[in-house]
């Protein structure tokens, strides 16, 4: 799959990644090449069952972006492999749902700790905030920007035959009777969460609280007082799934018939208990026979369809205090020679956004974009100081 440059090999459904039988191995063993966009985004693209669905900044708008989309992939033609270096087959690259040895990828690789020398007066500010915002927080403000992505699926809808799937304003299905129902969105603002590069993760044989209003299947592990953690821009994966109501562990349908005679698989006959009988001994997990239907959430790390940098958050998009300042003479000497509304005004055009056809209306003029009393501040920390730093000695704090 890695090297096929024939875009003949699939996979075949229920096979565990194996290639389809109709597949021509022969022709693409004489074809083999350097990997793609097209031969990774193969598989990552489709992380969900479709293009877009659960992955939010990956889909097959990334065979051919413009620059606006993802800078590195369409400002400089990047193949994956650009970032996710391989050594000995193995990848750099982690997804927040599994976890892997390989290890991670991060801007630093290639852009420092200390990303911002243009000259700028602004460079400082910039790098110190770059040890407490993730690069993405300010360079990739919305996701889903290129393609709608899939932000709820209700399994406890499916099986309706009688239901006509209608199409939301993005032209997606809210319904397969298959799967459930679902909600799409596209340049939605993500939700920040502090991130130390640790994932919480419930795995098959973990028990979850049955009682909780929801269950988080990952999670970033980090927090405010932690020196080494950084907001981090999320997508959350909202979803209705089935819980054992005895055993406590997220139950495993058996989905995708194996065969003609297949007798229980959910997609032939649309029978949960059968398919959760049959999911869960392959598994090796009890079924207790008994299930509940609780609302998960997912984080998913935001890493692609990062914008140029002329399109990055500005100060005041996440200041809200310095919104009225016409100088930087609230820190600093008044200094008429810096224009500061260049400065601190100019950053992610939303109008514009709209114009090519994106949906963001409610972000135009928007402040306290990234919520700072959500992730633990009093406020904004122009006004009340950082997480570690005391507002300097003199200054009177506005309330």
């Amino acid at each position: 799959m890695c090297h096929d440059t024939t875009g003949k090999y699939k996979k075949a459904g229920p096979a565990a990644g194996m290639p389809a039988k109709d597949v021509d191995l022969k022709l693409v063993a004489q074809n083999v090449g350097h990997s793609s966009r097209a031969s990774c985004g193969a598989c990552h693209f489709n992380g969900g069952g479709g293009d877009a669905i659960k992955h939010a900044d990956l889909s097959r708008q990334l065979l051919e972006p413009d620059r606006s989309c993802d800078i590195h992939m369409g400002g400089y033609d990047f193949t994956c492999t650009e970032c996710h270096e391989t050594r000995n087959h193995k990848i750099d690259g982690r997804s927040s749902s599994v976890p892997v040895a390989e290890g991670a990828v991060t801007c630093q690789q290639c852009h420092s700790d200390e990303p911002h020398y243009c000259g700028s007066v602004l460079d400082h500010h910039l790098n110190k905030h770059a040890k407490t915002l993730d690069c993405n927080v300010c360079h990739s403000p919305v996701f889903a920007k290129c393609k709608p992505t899939k932000t709820w699926w209700d399994w406890s809808k499916a099986g309706d035959k009688n239901r006509k799937p209608k199409k939301d304003k993005y032209g997606k299905p809210d319904y397969n009777k298959k799967k459930g129902e679902f909600l799409w969105d596209e340049s939605v603002v993500p939700d920040y969460a502090w991130d130390s590069g640790y994932m919480k993760r419930v795995l098959i044989g973990d028990k979850v609280d049955i009682n909780a209003d929801v269950i988080n299947i990952t999670e970033p592990v980090g927090s405010i007082n932690d020196p080494g953690s950084k907001i981090v821009p999320f997508k959350l994966m909202k979803a209705i799934q089935a819980i054992d109501a005895e055993t406590d562990y997220v139950l495993v349908p058996h989905l995708f018939p194996r065969d003609k005679e297949d007798s229980t698989a959910y997609w032939k006959h649309f029978d949960w208990e059968k398919a959760f009988q049959d999911g869960m001994a392959a598994v090796g997990l009890e079924y207790s026979g008994s299930f509940r239907w609780k609302e998960t959430w997912m984080y998913w790390r935001l890493e692609h369809e990062v914008m140029p940098k002329e399109m990055a958050l500005s100060c005041v998009q996440c200041h809200d205090s310095l919104k009225g300042d016409k100088t930087c003479n609230r820190c600093h000497q008044d200094n008429r020679n810096v224009d500061f509304k260049k400065v601190a005004h100019k950053g992610t055009d939303f109008s514009f956004m709209k114009s090519q056809g994106r949906d963001v209306d409610e972000l135009i003029n928007k402040t306290d974009y990234i919520n700072f009393k959500a992730l633990g501040y009093k406020g904004d920390p122009i006004l009340h100081g950082g997480r570690f730093k005391k507002l300097p000695m003199g200054y009177k704090r506005q309330e």
